[in-house]
């Protein structure tokens, strides 16, 4: 009887590992992006764009890339997508439509999105291709911080909100109400800030490295700012002149979209750095 019980035992447990097997690590081959590096961003138009993928299918651009996805995405955007490169898997996405119709969408590993549309009442389908939509790199700027200490969590709120920021044309961007109040309630937390010439601790401590590389990415850009204001001592993270301080309400750094087209600020961070650049959506 001990016996039979015993057989049956070992015959669920292979069935259950035959079901149930354990996820295999995912190891990434030499050349392509890891940890932090291996985010995926998102573009302007919500698609995705994946740098592990990217590295995998063009490992001549990560060869003199690296594994950096601000750089892989750099190239994507100023050439890679003219050389119609895949940048992530197949994706179909499935949806109502407002006005009634089914849409099914298969967006193309290059970006190109073939959407069938069906009236559900007569059952007729149209198909049509749509290309992605273009980008003009400007200009991008990126800072160092020390992702240990209590400001990094405020670096990254901060990066996370302004990300993918679509300016339409004469549009003003105020960073400070951007990033929201910086509150316990909004997520920021206690860390280090310039207070009356001196160091002091305040909530949203660090969010002026971000406003810093917001406005430097502007400079190298050429755009012009309606305001700005300069720290009361020196920052270690970026350039004298380049840096924008904030305060909430009185100082604030705002910008107008002087192009005749839309403007996006896209914001992301990894490994201790954070990165703004600028993307002319034309």
């Amino acid at each position: 009887m001990k016996k039979h019980w015993k057989k049956l035992l070992i015959l669920v447990v292979v069935t259950l590992l035959t079901w149930c097997p354990s996820p295999a690590p995912h190891v990434y081959a030499g050349g392509v992006p890891t940890g932090d590096d291996a985010v995926e961003i998102v573009m302007p138009d919500g698609t995705v764009f994946d740098p592990v993928y990217y590295a995998q299918w063009n490992p001549d651009v990560a060869a003199v890339m690296g594994t950096s996805r601000f750089q892989l995405y750099k190239h994507y955007i100023e050439h890679g997508r003219a050389e119609g490169r895949v940048f992530h898997e197949k994706v179909i996405n499935q949806y109502a439509g407002a006005d009634g119709y089914l849409y099914r969408d298969e967006i193309e590993p290059n970006g190109v999105t073939m959407r069938t549309i069906m009236d559900p009442a007569t059952g007729q389908t149209v198909q049509e291709v749509i290309q992605p939509q273009p980008m003009t790199f400007l200009s991008a700027v990126s800072t160092h911080y020390n992702t240990r200490i209590a400001r990094a969590t405020n670096v990254q709120l901060a990066s996370n909100r302004i990300h993918n920021t679509i300016l339409m044309p004469g549009q003003e961007f105020s960073y400070s109400k951007t990033i929201l109040p910086r509150t316990k309630a909004n997520g920021y937390v206690m860390a280090t800030v310039y207070l009356n010439h001196q160091h002091a601790q305040g909530i949203g401590g660090g969010i002026c490295q971000v406003s810093s590389t917001t406005y430097a990415a502007l400079l190298d850009a050429g755009i012009p700012v309606t305001e700005r204001h300069a720290h009361s001592l020196p920052v270690t993270y970026i350039g004298r002149g380049r840096d924008a301080t904030i305060a909430s309400p009185n100082l604030d750094l705002r910008f107008k979209n002087v192009y005749d087209y839309p403007l996006c600020i896209q914001s992301f961070y990894a490994n201790g750095d954070v990165t703004v650049m600028l993307v002319a959506l034309k």
